[in-house]
């Protein structure tokens, strides 16, 4: 679980993006249920602050910690495959960006992979709405 000590804000690391606060995460955190030890960033649309909106991210990071099932259908779904809990034990997670948008909703997007292609799995606050392979292997 993330709390608020565990975003760094990177305004001195000179990255600017004219609406949005951008912060980073040095901790272990779970992603489909599988503990991930890279960094994660998070984009938070500067209407918002971060105490106002924290316990809406832990719940959205709760969510996608646990999408175990979620994953597996909607990749089976969006890729036209069969996948089992084999398929789900041997892809990798590479990384997490959560957007905190203006209107208050979560846009989360995870970098994935298996053993045949590279995808990304799209979140709208705590659903899966799209799964895209990537052009990159």
């Amino acid at each position: 679980m993330i709390n608020i000590e565990d975003l760094v804000d990177v305004e001195d690391a000179n990255i600017s993006e004219d609406d949005w606060k951008l912060y980073k995460v040095f901790k272990p955190v779970k992603i489909f249920g599988k503990e991930v030890e890279s960094l994660f960033d998070i984009g938070i649309h500067k209407c918002w602050k971060l105490e106002d909106i924290i316990a809406k991210l832990k719940e959205h990071v709760s969510i996608v910690s646990d999408s175990k099932e979620q994953l597996k259908n909607a990749y089976g779904d969006f890729m036209f495959i069969d996948v089992d809990d084999n398929w789900y034990d041997n892809i990798e997670i590479y990384k997490m960006l959560i957007k905190i948008n203006e209107d208050g909703t979560i846009d989360t997007r995870v970098d994935c992979g298996d053993d045949e292609n590279i995808f990304n799995v799209y979140f709208n606050n705590n659903d899966i709405i799209n799964i895209m392979e990537s052009k990159i292997r």
